[in-house]
């Protein structure tokens, strides 16, 4: 770390500040991060700032508006750079004073990251932001703070993967909205690369008092030639859909925000053509890749290889998506290339006991949609972003349901539905109390999509085998029994187990299938049909120990769900209909209403019961 300066972010955990932060950090520069104490303990932030401590980054507690502490963190080091987002664009002046009464930094770097914003002919809401930057480098000028302003033009995170349509968190299937002509060129550039040239610039005194823009030749392209280089790569051709100017200028007095800001943005790059339509004079500014040649770039082209798999998959959304089987379901969407959006309460992104789940999604890209089920604007704003809707609520909101079937109706671009059932096939039942109800309440449901004339899919998976197997379904226990095992019935009635992670993949391949459309989905895999009698069998046979049997008629498993209290009463009663009733197993699938899993789908290795009982043996 000799001789490189020390840096100081403000706002490093922020959408491009981790990005710099990091590169910083391993470019070897002693890096600090100025935080409030409560972000080091916010549960949206636990996997970033991990991150950060593994780097060697240094946190240095204290408040924008705390100027004593800006003062005492800005004398510790020798730039500083800030990455703060919108709503702090102003507060910068704080930043500033800082500074100055610090007086030790070397250079400052105000949060730009995006046009020139003394080169933009932006409307409103954009040119207000853009006015707040240009002034606080008047002030950093001013001032006599020596400085570097970085111009990165568009993030290709946020604009390529929905190929700069305003709004869209996807590549488009069938049509593509233009602003403009289309032959205006604009720059995207990745994330990292930013980071990279950005920390390349902090030491170099060929970009001291300029502007650094980052413009790499391959990454400066039009929007026309955007789509071509899609649609050659995806070998399907878009609809183009062209928006002159004056509808344009419509359209963002229309939106709403933030959909209105986004515009005006895309406003200035695509039809006034300020990302590309001045030259850049020694007297003000460095392209950095001309400057920086050694930092090897990833080109557009190579950029859009990365969603190519997403191309003509639809966007799912998942209502429930953080429950039990949800996860699981989740997580297959977004490997299968899948558009992944979860619908959550804000509350649920900060619930500590979500935390870990929260961040495994966000680093498999999936989008979170925030609104609540019984707020009906929100999921219909939340459906209109989608193609197919995922159900996974639990049992408590099962009925609730009919008002995803509403927001669905209202929506109107649903292309297919799957309610939460994951579990019996509930037309084909034999239940008692207390399983009889919530079944009664799918049956429903079902109905109702399929009055409402909604395409779907049911998926039946019978048993989870991560809650069935590890006990050898025995009712309440939590692990495997030691000495007896309670058979109910005869004990030679056939269920099915599944691993959640197989229900899963079997799911999402279903969701662009036209064989499974208006069916059922069976998730039988030969290999999972087992009795309970055949079960114990296996378990004695790899644990070299032998279990007293002990086989409950019906009359005795009906008074025990009738006595037992909740909820073992309502396990008991799915049981009953398993392993008394045999309801997994006791009917045919007939191709006109159903299909099954491993049939349609034979390049799925889904595990047999056989290899999952091995990680509890």
């Amino acid at each position: 770390m000799a001789g490189k300066s020390k840096i100081l972010f403000i706002g490093g955990t922020g959408y491009i500040g981790k990005f710099i932060v990091e590169a910083s950090a391993k470019a070897g520069h002693n890096t600090f991060v100025f935080v409030r104490e409560s972000t080091l303990f916010d549960p949206t932030k636990t996997k970033l700032i991990d991150t950060f401590k593994s780097f060697g980054v240094t946190f240095l507690h204290g408040d924008l508006y705390d100027h004593e502490s800006l003062v005492k963190a800005i004398k510790q080091v020798d730039v500083v750079i800030s990455t703060v987002g919108h709503a702090l664009l102003a507060d910068q002046v704080k930043i500033i004073a800082a500074i100055k009464e610090a007086g030790n930094v070397k250079r400052f770097f105000p949060s730009e990251f995006g046009n020139d914003v003394d080169r933009v002919h932006a409307v409103e809401p954009a040119k207000t932001a853009f006015n707040t930057k240009a002034q606080i480098r008047r002030v950093v000028e001013a001032e006599g703070i020596p400085f570097t302003y970085v111009a990165t033009f568009f993030f290709a995170g946020n604009s390529i993967p929905n190929l700069a349509q305003p709004g869209a968190a996807g590549p488009p299937n069938d049509k593509v909205v233009i602003l403009g002509d289309g032959n205006t060129k604009a720059v995207f550039n990745k994330e990292e690369e930013i980071a990279t040239y950005t920390v390349k610039a902090v030491d170099d005194p060929k970009t001291l008092n300029k502007i650094l823009y980052i413009k790499p030749p391959q990454n400066i392209i039009t929007l026309n030639e955007l789509v071509s280089s899609w649609e050659k790569k995806t070998g399907k051709n878009l609809e183009r859909i062209y928006v002159p100017e004056e509808q344009v200028l419509k359209n963002i007095q229309e939106a709403s925000v933030p959909l209105n800001v986004g515009l005006s943005i895309y406003h200035t790059a695509f039809v006034k053509g300020d990302n590309t339509n001045f030259e850049i004079e020694p007297s003000f500014g460095v392209e950095a890749s001309e400057v920086y040649p050694d930092v090897k770039y990833t080109p557009i082209d190579e950029i859009l290889n990365q969603y190519k798999s997403m191309a003509g998959k639809s966007k799912i959304l998942f209502i429930g998506g953080t429950g039990y089987i949800g996860k699981f379901i989740v997580e297959a969407s977004a490997k299968a290339g899948h558009n992944t959006f979860v619908f959550v309460r804000k509350s649920t992104l900060s619930d500590p006991t979500k935390t870990k789940l929260i961040d495994t999604f966000k680093s498999l890209g999936v989008t979170f949609l925030h609104g609540d089920l019984y707020d009906h604007e929100s999921l219909v704003k939340a459906i209109k972003q989608v193609d197919v809707v995922i159900s996974t609520v639990g049992h408590a909101l099962l009925a609730d349901q009919v008002k995803i079937i509403a927001a669905i109706k209202e929506a109107g671009n649903v292309k297919r539905f799957f309610p939460s059932e994951f579990g019996n096939d509930v037309d084909r039942v034999h239940a008692v109390e207390p399983a009889k109800t919530a079944y009664n309440v799918k049956a429903q449901l079902r109905r109702l999509v399929e009055a409402e004339g909604i395409p779907f899919t049911f998926v039946v998976n019978f048993f989870f085998s991560g809650y069935f197997l590890p006990n050898l379904a025995q009712s309440g226990p939590v692990g495997p029994p030691k000495d007896e095992v309670v058979i109910l019935g005869d004990g030679n009635t056939k269920a099915v187990f599944t691993k959640e992670e197989d229900i899963a993949t079997y799911t999402i391949k279903t969701v662009d299938d036209p064989k499974t459309l208006n069916k059922f989905l069976y998730i039988k895999p030969p290999h999972n049909i087992i009795t309970l009698n055949e079960l114990v069998s296996l378990w004695e046979k790899k644990t070299g120990k032998n279990l007293e049997r002990i086989y409950v008629p019906e009359e005795q498993v009906l008074k025990n769900i009738q006595e037992a209290p909740v909820p073992l009463k309502v396990l008991l009663s799915i049981c009953h209909t398993a392993f008394v009733k045999g309801d997994h197993t006791n009917f045919e699938i007939d191709s006109s209403f159903g299909v099954e899993a491993s049939e349609v789908y034979p390049d799925v290795k889904y595990t047999p019961v056989d290899e999952i009982l091995n990680q509890y043996v």
